[in-house]
């Protein structure tokens, strides 16, 4: 996963050109492929100064390659389509989609501390690993970690699932867990 920019959440990869008319295939990394529509501003920066606003959408395939055929304004040929091949795509959080009661951000995850259902500190998220089967959290142990029988590695996952989960909350960074990882 990538990091997070400052109040942007990435929802894309520019892949490659499609076509002579300045078409790219642009690789979905949103759980919110639909909310992508005509007009909306991807920024390609850190500064939130340079940006590509989508002219038209072509196909959106979530089947099987989960991407998109995108015509940004004023990329007008192959050659333009070309010259911004492999930008991350990053919208800002004010124009992203509303989250429903209970849901996150993956992104909001990263930093979090991860506690026991006894409020002892395991560590802190260092990043999400999407699987097929569900996300995993890689949790780093610190200096303050507490130990965990089984559990000898600096780094290790926890899937992302209610029966390991008891409690998110992303403003407060903090995640309690259900029960100890047993199987590492």
């Amino acid at each position: 996963m990538l990091e997070k920019k400052k109040d942007l959440r990435i929802v894309g990869i520019i892949s490659k050109p499609h076509g002579i008319h300045g078409e790219v295939i642009l690789n979905l990394i949103t759980d919110y492929p639909y909310s992508i529509v005509k007009g909306t501003i991807f920024y390609i920066d850190e500064e939130n100064d340079k940006y590509l606003e989508v002219e038209s959408i072509r196909s959106i395939d979530l089947n099987t390659k989960n991407s998109a055929i995108i015509k940004f304004k004023n990329i007008e040929d192959r050659n333009d389509a070309q010259k911004i091949k492999g930008l991350n795509l990053f919208r800002h959080e004010n124009f992203a989609p509303n989250l429903k009661e209970e849901e996150f951000w993956v992104d909001d995850l990263i930093g979090c501390s991860v506690y026991t259902k006894e409020n002892g500190y395991i560590g802190k998220v260092k990043d999400v690993a999407k699987n097929i089967a569900n996300d995993n959290i890689l949790i780093k142990r610190d200096a303050n970690s507490i130990e965990i029988k089984g559990i000898k590695e600096k780094e290790f996952f926890i899937p992302l699932i209610d029966e390991y989960i008891d409690v998110i909350d992303t403003k407060e960074k903090k995640i309690i867990l259900k029960k100890n990882p047993e199987y590492i």
